[in-house]
């Protein structure tokens, strides 16, 4: 289970590194998607879209919104993946 919850972490990292064009080893779990990429809606957009076609999911608008930090958007993959169980 442990290597799963690292994979889905360096998956998403992925995503943002290449969406943000940013080294993957600087993103941490506690960076910020405004404050520290400075994330714009088109940024949003990009990312939502790439993480539901890359994991299988699809997210809620709302609660997507609520992740502030990169550990946020993964807990919330993580429990996507879950329910799609």
């Amino acid at each position: 289970m442990k290597t799963e919850k690292n994979d889905i972490e360096k998956r998403f990292k992925e995503i943002v590194a290449d969406i943000f064009r940013i080294d993957v080893k600087k993103l941490k779990d506690s960076t910020r998607f405004v404050e520290d990429l400075n994330a714009k809606s088109i940024d949003v957009i990009a990312l939502i879209a790439a993480t539901e076609n890359k994991f299988g999911i699809r997210t809620e608008r709302e609660r997507t919104q609520k992740n502030k930090t990169i550990k946020q958007a993964v807990d919330y993959i993580k429990e996507k993946l879950k329910a799609k169980k």
